[in-house]
């Protein structure tokens, strides 16, 4: 069970090497995923659980970034990256965004799904601050719903809870009976387990 009071004191001690053990790995799966974003000028994007930062590299300087995430010390690492970018950085939880409703373009949701205590309310929070023809992104690790879970995963799961993510949930569970639709839903990597799934409002 994912906690935001743990993961606080998970992502404090992970924030000194998160980019020595993820970059190389995880560097191109995330600029696979950002191409499925058409940016324009202006746009204004949040990225949830911005973490260290990684995905600034991804989002043009013609828009305005906005990163939030529950871990100060990951934060600290993020604000290092923002050097000749117009990015602004909070400390706050996904799950109670202090942002009006509409207020953004583009919401992305990288490695946060799997992390955050209610995802549901995650989503529930971007689908929230997202304009009307906005897009929300998410690029994360999901188990299969039309599969069970084997005891291999369950065991792995321990472990990798234990560090800070949930390897065992399942995106489709987190989107019942909310106004979304699925516009594109591809496999990333390592066998299908990571995920990019680009959303809409339902109109």
């Amino acid at each position: 069970m994912m906690r935001n009071s743990t993961n606080i004191i998970k992502y404090k001690r992970l924030a000194p090497i998160y980019d020595v053990l993820f970059s190389k790995l995880l560097g191109s799966a995330r600029k696979k995923a950002f191409n499925l974003l058409q940016f324009t000028d202006g746009s204004k994007v949040l990225l949830m659980g911005v973490g260290t930062g990684e995905d600034f590299k991804y989002i043009p300087d013609r828009c305005t970034c906005v990163g939030i995430d529950i871990s100060q010390p990951m934060l600290d690492k993020a604000r290092k990256k923002t050097e000749n970018k117009s990015v602004v950085l909070y400390n706050m939880n996904a799950e109670e965004l202090e942002f009006p409703d509409g207020s953004f373009d583009y919401v992305v949701l990288n490695l946060i799904l799997s992390v955050a205590e209610n995802p549901q309310k995650v989503i529930n929070e971007a689908i929230r601050v997202l304009k009307g023809d906005g897009q929300i992104l998410v690029f994360d690790k999901f188990a299969n719903k039309s599969k069970k879970i084997s005891r291999i995963r369950l065991g792995v799961n321990k472990v990798t809870s234990f560090i800070g993510t949930d390897i065992n949930r399942c995106f489709e569970d987190n989107i019942c009976d909310v106004p979304l639709e699925i516009i594109k839903d591809e496999s990333s990597f390592f066998r299908g387990t990571y995920r990019n799934i680009l959303l809409v409002k339902k109109s």
